[in-house]
């Protein structure tokens, strides 16, 4: 661990407007349909209705809010014990203490519920609002007002990987554009933007790269951040013809690198892609160097990334501990968050979610396996 640093994505909630083909965290997307409230998880085969009453219970909270279909859809999952209640989720946040801490709040979407807006607002209260980012859709930002949500973080980061007249695949139409719209809005604001970009099939030749980049210049954002797409959560079963080979994916980094220029957006690499072009000393592998994921039932994973279709942990090898009973403290003075520690370099530069899933035998063994395969 890198001294008292910690750099941490919460998702934390899986309520989700978009229904996004390979979302890594199998968000739960909720919408009406014949006067009632849908929510559907599990890669979007189980089906669940909202009781409306729930308004009763809500408004008996928060009697000064009026309630959305995604704050029943939350209440509902707290009900039934899928997600952690606010005072669970201010537990975590107390156990996170005596630390230098980082929070990207994303989900689902970290906006769709009142009640998380106000664990993120009580989150910038504890550790200041420049160590605080949310990945948003930016859909719900009318709901508190830009200026409110800019009050409270430092950053605003969103997904874009493909540009507004492009064709958009296997996102929801409008998804890219309302997304790149509302950062442009923070951006004016002062707030620090950025950019996540997965490359895929439909994004790394050098004319789409220019056009995204262009975009991405056009609208003022500080910062993007090229990715690999990762093959969890609901992009499980939904990923086989976006991926691109390796000699793809390195084109594809220098094609936007080409592009990146000093009073433009600056191009940075995810740390699961800077082995490919930077071989160095340090391990890019932040994982467990300072960088962790809280998923949205308060488990302390080894990484964000790692969640199965059902939205759940890849298994229970990425788990270090629950975050809604535990201090982190106490955590990494465990066993076995010490024995990780001591096998981070077995497999230098290689993105141990990779090489998990790349492994035969699923166990921690697989973890450390040299099996990322755009490495082996």
């Amino acid at each position: 661990m890198h001294d008292n640093i910690l750099d941490i994505i919460w998702n934390i909630s899986l309520i989700c407007p978009w229904d996004c083909e390979f979302c890594c965290t199998d968000a739960v997307h909720v919408k009406s349909m014949n006067g009632e409230i849908i929510a559907k998880e599990h890669s979007l085969r189980s089906v669940h209705s909202v009781d409306k009453q729930l308004i009763e219970i809500f408004q008996s909270k928060y009697p000064d809010i009026n309630p959305t279909k995604y704050d029943l859809a939350l209440l509902d999952r707290q009900l039934l014990g899928k997600e952690p209640t606010y005072e669970e989720k201010v537990s975590i946040l107390q156990h996170l203490k005596g630390y230098e801490v980082k929070i990207d709040f994303a989900g689902g979407d970290p906006l769709a519920c009142y009640e998380n807006f106000l664990i993120i607002k009580k989150a910038s209260e504890i550790f200041g609002k420049e160590s605080i980012s949310i990945t948003s859709t930016g859909v719900f930002i009318k709901r508190y007002g830009i200026e409110e949500v800019a009050s409270i973080i430092g950053e605003y980061e969103f997904t874009y990987d493909q540009a507004p007249l492009g064709t958009q695949g296997f996102r929801p139409a409008g998804y890219n554009f309302s997304n790149l719209k509302l950062a442009s809005e923070f951006a004016t604001l002062g707030i620090r933007t950025k950019a996540q970009l997965p490359l895929h099939s439909q994004n790394f030749s050098k004319d789409n790269a220019q056009a995204i980049y262009s975009e991405l210049c056009k609208h003022n954002i500080d910062e993007v951040l090229i990715m690999r797409l990762f093959p969890v959560g609901r992009g499980q079963g939904n990923l086989m013809n976006s991926y691109i080979s390796k000699d793809k994916l390195i084109l594809g980094i220098q094609n936007y690198k080409a592009l990146s220029r000093e009073e433009g957006t600056k191009v940075r690499l995810q740390c699961a892609l800077r082995h490919l072009l930077d071989v160095s000393d340090s391990n890019p592998c932040d994982l467990m160097q300072g960088s962790y994921g809280i998923n949205f039932s308060g488990k302390l994973l080894i990484s964000a990334w790692a969640n199965n279709s059902m939205g759940r942990p890849l298994s229970e090898d990425f788990v270090l501990g629950d975050l809604k009973k535990e201090y982190f403290k106490h955590i990494s003075e465990t066993e076995k968050f010490k024995r990780y520690t001591e096998r981070l370099d077995e497999n230098f530069g290689h993105c141990k979610v990779f090489a998990y899933l790349a492994s035969k035998n699923k166990n921690e063994d697989a973890i450390f396996s040299n099996l990322d395969p755009i490495y082996v």
